[in-house]
């Protein structure tokens, strides 16, 4: 299903979109495999859509170049640390150099560029049992046991409506408001796959397929203010293994703006059934374990 290019498909964003995505995505869970998150900030802890506006690096190895990525699309995930001031995004999947100063190269990834993220060393994302038109399907679910399981995703500008929150503050001025930078009400963003593990797949709440295969596009929003949650899944049969999803974001508008982004890619892995909220907590390793390591390789500045 994923071994050829294919052509884009824009399509309209009306009937395929997650315009209300946490009524879209407990709609098809199953409630009794996992708890749902109810934390702090839970509202502003999930993927989001900005616009590097950095023209030269200001850090690193490579501190004084020009930025890759600027004027390009970013996936940004938030981090809440302590104190909460202190909160910023952390970029996935962005352009990058390679090699030293005096014989360099740009790659369209990063180290960073794995949900979730490679250096906290966590297990793929959970798949559970899924029901409705999901019911032969193990599928991504929203639980507070997994920092990275909320999978909607939404521009950056979405913060502006709690920006009296420190949180909300913080990681919307993150690297001195890098990715403030409106998207535009004529801009529309698409997400473009790259590759999929066979068996796979990315559908929206009503189990629709978004991709026919690799290189196919699909609209998640115009504006800046949209919400787009895709839903991935397995057959219920589906080996235990992890399930891997690259894509990249893209400017598809009539007159395209932004540059596309760095590659980024999503682990999944279905859990064993049955399961309990205890046994994911237990298995997985999360909860409060997870976030004192979280801490402690984010001391406070």
């Amino acid at each position: 299903m994923f071994n050829k290019a294919m052509s884009r498909r824009n399509g309209n964003t009306t009937p395929r979109l997650f315009l209300s995505s946490s009524v879209a995505i407990f709609a098809v869970c199953a409630t009794n495999q996992a708890t749902f998150a109810q934390t702090s900030h839970a509202d502003h802890h999930h993927l989001m859509i900005g616009i590097d506006n950095l023209q030269t690096l200001t850090s690193g190895t490579y501190i004084g170049l020009p930025n890759p990525n600027y004027n390009r699309l970013s996936l940004l995930f938030p981090h809440q640390h302590d104190p909460v001031e202190s909160s910023h995004f952390h970029s996935i999947g962005i352009y990058s150099y390679t090699g030293d100063l005096g014989n360099h190269s740009i790659i369209p990834t990063s180290t960073n560029n794995q949900i979730p993220e490679a250096r906290y060393e966590l297990p793929p994302l959970p798949l559970f049992r899924g029901t409705g038109v999901f019911a032969h399907k193990m599928i991504s679910q929203k639980t507070e046991d997994h920092m990275y399981s909320d999978l909607k995703t939404k521009p950056v500008a979405h913060l502006l409506d709690d920006i009296s929150d420190p949180y909300v503050k913080a990681i919307y001025n993150t690297g001195g408001g890098r990715w403030t930078r409106l998207l535009g009400e004529n801009t529309t963003i698409a997400l473009e796959l790259i590759s999929m593990t066979p068996g796979l797949g990315v559908a929206n709440s009503s189990g629709e397929d978004l991709f026919d295969g690799v290189g196919d596009t699909y609209v998640m929003g115009t504006g800046d203010h949209f919400t787009f949650t895709p839903i991935f899944y397995v057959s219920k049969s589906a080996p235990r293994q992890t399930y891997s999803g690259t894509f990249k974001l893209v400017d598809v508008s009539d007159n395209p703006l932004f540059g596309e982004s760095g590659e980024f890619t999503l682990n999944f892995e279905p859990v064993p059934e049955p399961i309990t909220i205890l046994g994911t907590a237990t298995a997985l390793g999360f909860g409060t374990l997870f976030k004192r390591k979280l801490l402690k390789k984010n001391p406070k500045k």
